[in-house]
């Protein structure tokens, strides 16, 4: 019985010793820090970068200018973290008072802005009202990068 103890203890001991474990450790970077929210939050883990945009809205008159304002800050926080729209995963929308033409609207914008091919996948929700109450689309974005470690 201690001869067979003492195996089985030799034997953790020595796969312990041989596991080849991956650390790795999850940094956040919260960008554009403001009252009540972060504008970004990106996540590295490893090799791997994954940038959460807040649902962001853009100025404008009407719904099309809104909308492209709306895709420009989207880029702009993008890029602050080292990415594109063509990085983007997924995309939520929420319309305020929506109706079936202002999707025809968001779909030539985004066509014109981020292409048709490999698009993110997409959710649009209409509401009765944003944060703002003037503003008419806000979008929220999730996109991955890989990022080189030397």
């Amino acid at each position: 019985m201690i001869r067979l103890l003492a195996i089985m203890l030799l034997t953790i001991i020595l796969l312990s010793s041989c596991s080849n474990k991956v650390q790795t450790h999850i940094q956040k970077e919260f960008l554009h820090a403001g009252p009540g929210y972060s504008r970004a939050v990106v996540i590295t883990n490893g090799n791997t970068k994954t940038i959460y945009v807040a649902g962001l809205t853009g100025d404008g008159e009407d719904f099309e200018t809104q909308t492209r304002a709306t895709f420009n800050n989207i880029k702009t926080e993008l890029e602050g973290a080292g990415a594109t729209l063509k990085d983007v995963v997924k995309m939520n929308t929420y319309i305020v008072n929506y109706k079936p033409e202002l999707i025809d609207i968001f779909r030539k914008v985004r066509k014109e802005i981020m292409g048709e091919k490999e698009m993110p996948a997409s959710t649009v929700v209409g509401v009765p009202a944003l944060a703002a109450k003037d503003k008419m689309i806000e979008i929220e974005a999730i996109a991955i990068i890989e990022i080189n470690k030397k």
